[in-house]
């Protein structure tokens, strides 16, 4: 372009004055910036055509997981107590060998449950089942009288409180990952993160407009975060779920989060899988697997003299 503007300018020099020429030359430069920016764009349209395309077969093709009889609609304040029910409950991941076998237990409204067992005994598939991500084969399981086979599954998932033991941070502020549906204040988001210990940190990095990839925080603080996020549902629900929320962390954030549980959620049940076992040693009552099956259930002192599963898990001494 800049060859034939210059040619233009040698045989037209009689009508062409400088001014024009460099007019000229500065939007020959400017054309190719505005070339090279279509082309990249065009790329970019190309691409994320191709990419809806695929969402868009996956939608297509992948079932939804609700099932038909998945209508049951539960009132806004459930669950409102919190009592459990496993009756004969049996499942499996696909056509694999039964994660759970004939499970049977009831939890009382408030109750603080520790779940424990070797790895693979079914710990982390009883909560599975819980959440519904994983489907019983038989048996049934209810929340405050409520067959959750009849429930949608985001429904079931939106009420009951998590922590999960790796914690996920969504791409975004510090405001929508305390509280990704929106509906805390931001005084009880930064009461919240204060009684964790966080805010004086997270306030100095920008207050609840800090991006949270931006500077992350450790994996102690991350989970630590998680446990604020939960507190802020304490009112949305009576049922809180915690799989080995406390195993990447040091004792005395352990300590810390353990006490904070237990002043936060005192008038919730709460279910903990341990892979500490000191975690669940004041729980009301304590849970054992053994390859998906309930081989003991009862408080940790009653365990500790029968001198069986949980005593074995526990090292086999007393003197604990």
């Amino acid at each position: 372009m800049v060859v034939i503007v210059m040619a233009l300018a040698t045989s037209l020099t009689s009508t062409t004055s400088g001014g024009q020429l460099g007019i000229s030359l500065s939007s020959v430069i400017s054309f190719n910036s505005t070339l090279a920016m279509l082309l990249w764009f065009w790329t970019q349209l190309e691409t994320s055509l191709g990419a809806i395309a695929r969402l868009k077969g996956f939608e297509e093709v992948t079932l939804s997981e609700n099932k038909p009889r998945e209508t049951s609609v539960p009132n806004e304040e459930w669950p409102a107590s919190g009592a459990i029910d496993f009756k004969n409950v049996s499942a499996s991941y696909g056509q694999g060998a039964p994660a759970l076998r004939d499970i049977s237990f009831h939890i009382n409204a408030g109750e603080k449950i520790g779940i424990c067992g070797r790895t693979g005994s079914g710990k982390s598939s009883l909560l599975s089942v819980l959440l519904r991500i994983i489907d019983i084969d038989s048996g049934s399981l209810a929340i405050d009288g409520l067959d959750l086979e009849l429930i949608r599954r985001e429904t079931i998932r939106s009420r009951l409180i998590t922590i999960p033991q790796d914690p996920f941070i969504l791409s975004g502020s510090l405001r929508l990952n305390a509280d990704p549906g929106g509906n805390a204040s931001d005084e009880s988001i930064i009461a919240a993160l204060t009684k964790v210990g966080l805010w004086d940190i997270l306030e100095s990095r920008g207050g609840l407009e800090a991006n949270m990839n931006t500077n992350p925080l450790s994996q102690g603080q991350l989970q630590i975060f998680c446990l604020a996020r939960a507190m802020l549902r304490t009112g949305k629900g009576k049922v809180l779920v915690l799989d080995e929320a406390t195993s990447s962390v040091d004792s005395e954030t352990d300590l810390l989060m353990q006490r904070l549980i237990r002043e936060e959620f005192s008038e919730c049940t709460v279910l903990t899988v341990a892979h500490r076992l000191d975690t669940i040693m004041d729980s009301d009552r304590v849970i054992v697997l053994d390859a998906g099956k309930l081989v003991e259930m009862g408080s940790p002192e009653e365990l500790m003299k029968r001198e069986g599963a949980f005593w074995g898990l526990r090292g086999g001494s007393h003197s604990d």
